[in-house]
């Protein structure tokens, strides 16, 4: 989980010469620490994996258990237990049928869309205030226009070029196929903050320098969501696979 402090950008590289495309690939690998504490719930420190097709979320919630969303044309999904050392992989099929499973199970709050910000009335005022996030320095900004009893504050860095919004806009797409409950899937769960505020990086108002910290306050508490470390270094090994050596289990019967 140690950072590398880096300055590179991920996004937005364009079209570059042949001697730049061995530097290309190696931007296009992320791996993110985020902690997270919502009202009600236990602190969780997730390790994100990222690549342009991929995300690997890494968590210790009782046991160590790694989820692996594979997009592409057969999306699929990986269930990673290291305790036991095996595995469950879904197709696109199976995991509609799973989500709608908890959907139903959880009355109709396991998923569905995340309602937009509306960035014509987003405003950002800097409050004066200095903290360290993770390893950088970073000053405060409160959110104005929130939707009605939410508040927001986000900690801004100029170490980074790169930080959570960026980080939320890329992993949207593999977030809202892993709507479950070990994440927080649910309407009011810290999953849908992280989705919530995605497209806020286009907010042509946006202060300069990467978010570090988001605190989000409605009327079921304050949730804090922290980038604590950030590293854009090349995998040595493609971590999106299922570990060598592990079982693969078979996936149970969803009923209808």
């Amino acid at each position: 989980m140690t950072s590398t402090g880096t300055k590179g950008r991920w996004y937005g590289l364009g079209v570059l010469p042949a001697l730049l495309v061995a530097a290309t690939a190696t931007a296009q690998d992320l791996k993110a620490t985020i902690d997270i504490q919502a009202p009600g719930s236990p602190a969780m420190s997730m390790d994100y994996w990222m690549n342009p097709d991929n995300v690997r979320i890494d968590m210790s919630q009782g046991q160590d258990v790694s989820l692996v969303w594979r997009s592409g044309n057969a999306p699929s999904m990986l269930m990673i237990q290291h305790a036991e050392q095996r595995y469950m992989e879904w197709g696109e099929q199976q995991f509609q049928m799973m989500r709608q499973m908890m959907q139903r199970l959880s009355g109709g709050d396991g998923g569905g869309d995340t309602p937009d910000v509306d960035l014509a009335v987003i405003r950002f005022e800097p409050t004066g205030e200095t903290a360290t996030v993770g390893s950088w320095s970073a000053s405060s900004v409160r959110i104005t226009g929130m939707e009605e009893g939410q508040t927001a504050t986000m900690w801004i860095t100029s170490d980074l070029d790169s930080g959570l919004f960026e980080l939320f806009a890329r992993m949207g797409n593999a977030l809202e196929a892993m709507q479950i409950p070990m994440l927080g899937g649910g309407m009011g769960g810290p999953q849908q903050q992280l989705l919530r505020f995605r497209q806020m990086r286009e907010a042509t108002n946006l202060p300069d320098g990467s978010v570090v910290r988001l605190v989000v306050d409605d009327t079921a508490g304050a949730t804090t969501i922290t980038l604590q470390a950030l590293d854009q270094t090349a995998f040595a090994d493609n971590p999106f696979a299922a570990p060598a050596g592990y079982q693969k289990m078979v996936v149970p019967n969803i009923p209808e």
